[in-house]
């Protein structure tokens, strides 16, 4: 089978969304004028420039979105060949594209979808990821998406009584104390990210520069403690738990011969991939553990040898989980802090997480790197990175 490598990187800042009051009044951001194909395609064009890859010569577009693929009316048909032509003008390029759609493990799952078509010869270049836009609709059409129809129960519903089960160490002060720590690491770090400066249609000046709810750090620390939990919880509270974003982040994969022959300069190499899945809704939150033994096995690679673990912290739950099974110390998990204090754009969120899993180990001079993300129903998935 191919090696496939990783040869370009490129994520938006993550927009913080404000949810709108009523089911009449919909979500907003900084960006929320952009339709997610404007935004999507402003990384792209940056992706394509970074990679010095002729668009000509992409292969296959695996774009992944959850919330905007269902509301979208630009993206009610083949949006991810939409998005391509957007970003390259062009109509003449035969690139095959395809929108994936997996819950929260959405973008993850649309790199593994382009890796292998590297790994089994059918291609030797091509783009992965996401995009997502929390704002532009009703809060209630998020709502929809974040609730189990089997048990009817929300997902932080399901994470609370999860944790609750789980007994000694998984207490709200634990709960709280990690979204601290993820909130203080964010705002410690809030420049080391290599982003792609937003505009809106228009205007010169780009508006989104950085991870903006990273900007409300101070206040949120203020009422962490006070808040009260969700509806039907104990632990979960909208505070230690992921908020909305905008988003998009995509990564340029080739094989080793388009290296050879194009000259170019890998970043890092997929070295594994895994899919988990428990058997109860509720045990989403810990399904991180068994993707990511699946993926450690499938690299010949024992835990304490992962140099940073990325983990999408829908709820702090799946990270304090993953430490104590995997005596994985506090400073390899989630070092630039995580969708707490980032936010989650959920079809855009594996992609968000493996650009900036390679960032930091690159900028860590470390060797390998893991990205795990948990989703409905029970499950999660995992992929390594090896710096090269």
């Amino acid at each position: 089978m191919n090696a496939v490598y990783v040869i370009a990187i490129a994520r938006s800042p993550i927009a913080s969304v404000q949810a709108g009051n009523t089911d009449e009044i919909v979500n907003t951001s900084s960006i929320s004028s952009l339709s997610p194909a404007e935004l999507g395609a402003q990384v792209l064009q940056y992706l394509m420039l970074e990679s010095l890859i002729n668009p000509a010569d992409i292969q296959f577009f695996f774009m992944g979105s959850a919330i905007s693929q269902k509301v979208e009316r630009a993206m009610y048909q083949a949006p991810a060949k939409f998005i391509f032509r957007r970003a390259t003008l062009r109509r003449d390029i035969p690139v095959i594209a395809r929108t994936v759609e997996k819950a929260c493990s959405t973008g993850l799952i649309s790199i593994w979808c382009a890796a292998k078509k590297i790994i089994m010869g059918k291609a030797e270049i091509a783009i992965a990821g996401g995009v997502d836009m929390m704002s532009r609709q009703a809060n209630s059409i998020i709502l929809n998406g974040l609730t189990d129809p089997i048990t009817g129960k929300l997902m932080a519903q399901l994470a609370d009584q999860k944790a609750r089960e789980l007994g000694d160490g998984f207490e709200r002060e634990a709960h709280d104390a990690y979204a601290l720590a993820s909130y203080e690491r964010a705002k410690a770090t809030i420049h080391d990210h290599v982003l792609v400066p937003i505009r809106l249609l228009g205007v010169e000046a780009p508006v989104l520069t950085y991870d903006t709810e990273v900007e409300k750090y101070g206040n949120r620390l203020k009422v962490l403690p006070k808040i009260r939990p969700y509806s039907g919880c104990t632990i979960m509270t909208v505070l230690n738990s992921a908020k909305y974003g905008d988003a998009a982040a995509f990564l340029m994969l080739a094989s080793e011969s388009a290296i050879r022959e194009k000259n170019l300069r890998p970043i890092a190499r997929i070295v594994a991939f895994a899919e988990h899945s428990e058997e109860d809704s509720k045990d989403f939150i810990i399904a991180p553990a068994g993707a990511v033994a699946k993926a450690l096995a499938g690299a010949g690679l024992r835990a304490d040898e992962i140099d940073c673990w990325e983990v999408n912290e829908a709820f702090p739950t799946s990270s304090l989980y993953l430490m104590k099974k995997y005596n994985v110390p506090h400073e390899k998990m989630n070092p630039w802090g995580g969708a707490i204090a980032h936010g989650h754009p959920i079809g855009a969120t594996g992609g968000c997480l493996a650009v900036k899993n390679i960032t930091i180990c690159r900028k860590t001079k470390k060797r390998y790197g893991i990205v795990v993300v948990c989703n409905a129903i029970s499950e999660a998935t995992a992929m390594i990175f090896e710096m090269v």
